[in-house]
């Protein structure tokens, strides 16, 4: 197996541990670049809804945090009351801008067929689950950009899940876009087809296609949880993952990405893990400054446990002297 096919470079390549500006801002467009044209195949991304319904990358509810000028009125509203105009004349610490998910999906698709993202929506906000389905839906030809969608939010991954399959049918019934005949873009506009998902100005059809859509995931905790919509599993029995998944009126779910916890790694958390990733796909996220971040820990989770994807923020000492050895090359 390829070790960098299933790393996720969370929020892209950047460190807050390493305090380095060498490295981009967080969900930044030049840390998704620079991940990806760096061999790294998955970047883990926030995205937020703003006020005139366009998909940003954000993590916070605002952007004081990041931003060159954190006492700013626009840096202190929250992201869905800021209109895309305000968000362009937002400058971070490190004279970007957030950009808009649309801008990512299609840098990962000029970067390469390897390069793709993993989305995470907040909690409490299906507005952003919708206006992902409408964005995929005026360009399908970015949906394989995504891998994954997931979030905490049970309730929201299982509408998504419903609005992706009810996409997908459109799609193979219907026809999906592509680009435009010259034929198509002279005298007048052809009519919109009854029932069709798309409208057909200034584009074709391909008709009985099948398109892949992302995996949607479900995020668990560890720990006791701090937020109500927070569900909680323990290695030590991943049995209440079943019935979470699981929806009698639809597609189930396609998997989950488990908190990480040592005994992940002993030999019963080894054997539950690997039954686990039998049946679903199975990621593997780490709080920030608690967990291990290192290659030969997600060496063991990917080839022990058998999980697909493995956040890591690639700080400095992600291949260590031991790592070295371990992989022996010296």
């Amino acid at each position: 197996f390829n070790l960098l096919s299933s790393l996720v470079a969370h929020r892209g390549f950047h460190c807050p541990r390493d305090g380095s500006d060498k490295r981009p801002m967080e969900n930044s467009l030049a840390a998704y670049e620079s991940a990806w044209s760096s061999g790294i195949h998955l970047c883990e991304c926030d995205v937020a809804l703003t006020k005139d319904e366009k998909l940003v990358l954000a993590h916070d509810d605002d952007f004081s945090r990041l931003a060159l000028d954190p006492n700013s009125s626009s840096s202190k509203k929250k992201v869905s009351d800021l209109t895309m105009k305000e968000i362009i004349s937002l400058t971070f610490k490190s004279g970007t801008r957030p950009p808009l998910l649309l801008d990512v999906l299609r840098s990962a698709q000029a970067i390469g067929d390897e390069s793709k993202l993993i989305i995470e929506i907040k909690p409490g906000n299906p507005e952003a689950c919708t206006a992902l389905v409408r964005l995929f839906r005026s360009h399908p030809d970015l949906i394989d950009r995504c891998a994954a969608v997931m979030s905490f939010d049970a309730w929201s991954m299982h509408k998504l899940r419903i609005e992706l399959d009810e996409l997908a049918l459109a799609f193979k019934t219907y026809g999906s876009p592509s680009p435009p005949k010259a034929s198509l873009l002279r005298g007048s506009p052809p009519e919109r087809v009854a029932g069709s998902p798309h409208n057909l100005n200034a584009m074709q059809l391909r008709k009985n296609v099948e398109v892949k859509m992302p995996q949607i995931l479900l995020l668990t905790v560890a720990k006791e949880p701090q937020m109500h919509y927070e569900l909680w599993v323990d290695v030590s029995d991943l049995s209440p993952i079943h019935s979470w998944l699981r929806n009698e009126n639809s597609s189930s779910l396609d998997g989950v990405y488990l908190q990480y916890q040592s005994e992940m790694l002993e030999p019963n958390g080894i054997m539950a893990m690997r039954k686990l990733s039998a049946m679903y796909r199975v990621g593997v996220w780490g709080e920030f400054g608690s967990d291990p971040d290192d290659c030969i820990t997600a060496l063991k989770l990917i080839s022990e446990c058998g999980v697909s994807y493995v956040n890591t923020d690639l700080p400095r000492g992600f291949v260590s002297n031991n790592a070295k050895q371990y992989f022996g090359l010296y």
